[in-house]
């Protein structure tokens, strides 16, 4: 699959310059995501005080420079950029590490409401660089400057998961910005998981993070203002939409994500346990199994963290 360079020694206004060449793809995208906004006035009205106090200047100047590119504003298109932290909901998702002769694999569905399939389409891998040389790769869309999924070869990759707390939202970081200063920054696993397990956050999430050796994987459990890390005795760990390990007694409505959550889980740890994946191919065997993967599946994906590489399938 085609992958697009972004070069982190550009100034940040030029970086995503190449994106003019899809244009359409950008528009549709951030009118998809805004649409789902279109009640919630009071996300408008408060993006620009939110830009001013948390935003940093080098993310505000990507999202400018996108913005010079296509047909909506710098507010829009961050407000785009915040689907995860106030929409969670819509999002899903399965995913494991598996650790297998001495290679390190991180498979994961992504799972997220789309309307005609663009989420799927539009996906593409983008490859930060510097100097030339990757320092990091997401897999994500046009217009989208954060990261859900991603991988800093030779050290360790993370995913996103949707989960809901009784904690009270917080002005912070929005996760998805959270992860991209981790794989741009962090330069080990341990830095990474110092990184999210400290950083104060916007919303609740669930973070898979891998690195190269076998102990290295973890689910950090966050809400904004609280954090768990789980760990396995076995070679694989996995997460779903539910907490394992962090208190969370308080009842909440029910959804389609987190009432699925336990069954996909028990699902994919059998599978594990049954055999352990030995290549990508079986890995991608597990995400695609009937009981784990779901009819809003948009993505599956396995990172070979020892090496970078990455294989995408669009659903």
């Amino acid at each position: 699959m085609e992958q697009y360079i972004v070069d982190l020694d550009l100034p940040p206004e030029e970086r995503w310059s190449s994106l003019i060449k899809i244009k359409k793809e950008v528009n549709e995208l951030i009118q998809s995501y805004l649409q789902d906004f279109k009640e919630a006035d009071i996300i408008f009205s408060g993006i620009e005080i939110y830009k001013e106090t948390i935003i940093s200047d080098i993310y505000l100047k990507e999202i400018e420079g996108i913005a010079a590119i296509c047909d909506f504003s710098a507010s829009e298109i961050l407000t785009a950029n915040l689907y995860y932290d106030l929409l969670k909901f819509y999002f899903g998702c399965t995913a494991f590490t598996v650790y297998n002769e001495g290679v390190m694999r991180h498979a994961r569905n992504l799972d997220w409401h789309t309307d005609n399939n663009i989420l799927s389409s539009y996906t593409k891998i983008f490859n930060f660089q510097r100097r030339g040389k990757t320092v990091f790769k997401t897999i994500g869309w046009p217009g989208f400057i954060g990261a859900l999924s991603g991988v800093r070869p030779r050290a360790f990759s993370l995913t996103l998961n949707a989960v809901a707390s009784q904690d009270e939202p917080q002005i912070a970081t929005p996760i998805s910005f959270l992860l991209r200063d981790v794989l741009e920054n962090a330069t080990s696993f341990q830095k990474a998981q110092s990184m999210l397990e400290q950083k104060p956050i916007i919303s609740d999430c669930l973070i898979l993070l891998s690195g190269t050796q076998k102990e290295e994987k973890i689910v950090l459990e966050r809400t904004p203002i609280r954090c768990a890390t789980r760990t396995s005795n076995e070679d694989h760990i996995i997460v779903t939409n539910d907490y394992k390990i962090l208190d969370n007694e308080v009842t909440i409505e029910s959804n389609m994500l987190r009432d699925t959550s336990f069954g996909r889980y028990t699902t994919t740890q059998e599978l594990l346990r049954e055999q352990v994946p030995y290549d990508t191919n079986s890995c991608i065997d597990i995400l695609k199994n009937e009981n784990v993967m779901m009819g809003i599946t948009v993505q599956q994906m396995v990172f070979e963290t020892n090496t970078g590489a990455i294989t995408l399938i669009k659903t």
